[in-house]
């Protein structure tokens, strides 16, 4: 039988990576993003995961058919920058859509999950969730307490089946990521940035790499697995 999957952060990166993947699988999948550029055969849900009123109104569409098989808690914003630099605003922004968007999705989806038996939720945490990383306060911050959240729930719910995990990428070959190299401070010790861009050499990860480990925690082959943080990271950590 078809699973029913909700991916968030599915219209670019590691999110529309792993909706192909669920999607290619038979699976009927189910794209939260703000923006409406999610795979081909992918349901559309428009859903700031920062609102907890959005992501309310986007999983009972998700949930119409009365489950949720899985829930994969992809998306995500990355604040980089000196800690004196990051205002309030940029604090609130990282900590609602990192840290409070994928509690209240669990939240919102764990009535679902039940239902579902032997249902999963996997989040995407990051490096900076599980070690220290300079000038990245606010999306360390948020991350760390994705990663303990993680762990915390799936003590909680593996009395019911209903297996949590998270996995830690280090740094993805995508346009966010993009995003943030280009804003690093001009004035960068070297040192620092070699340790914020290590990786294996010649072989950056790709959001296909990201979206199988998803995938694999999501499946039937890792029905042992849970309260597992992989990291992803080509050594960073």
């Amino acid at each position: 039988m078809s699973r029913v999957v909700v991916v968030t952060g599915a219209a670019s990166g590691i999110g529309f990576a792993t909706a192909e993947r669920f999607r290619d699988l038979g699976d009927t999948v189910f794209g939260l993003d703000i923006a409406p550029t999610v795979p081909d055969g992918v349901t559309y849900v428009e859903c700031n995961v920062g609102s907890k009123a959005a992501v309310d109104a986007a999983i009972a569409v998700c949930a119409e058919g009365g489950r949720i098989d899985v829930l994969a808690n992809v998306a995500g914003v990355v604040q980089f920058g000196r800690f004196e630099t990051v205002t309030e605003e940029v604090f609130d922004r990282t900590l609602d859509v990192d840290l409070k968007g994928p509690f209240f999705l669990m939240q919102a989806a764990l009535p679902h999950l039940r239902a579902a038996k032997r249902s999963c939720i996997v989040n995407v945490s990051s490096v900076a969730g599980r070690i220290p990383q300079p000038y990245s306060a606010a999306y360390s911050a948020a991350k760390g307490g994705l990663t303990q959240l993680t762990q915390a729930l799936a003590l909680e719910l593996s009395p019911e089946g209903i297996r949590v995990n998270a996995v830690c990428p280090g740094t993805v070959a995508t346009p966010l990521v993009d995003q943030v190299a280009a804003s690093y401070p001009p004035d960068l010790d070297a040192r620092v940035q070699d340790r914020l861009l290590m990786m294996l050499p010649g072989r950056a990860i790709t959001p296909d790499e990201i979206a199988s480990s998803i995938v694999y925690l999501a499946s039937p082959e890792a029905r042992m697995i849970t309260g597992s943080v992989l990291a992803f990271d080509g050594g960073m950590g």
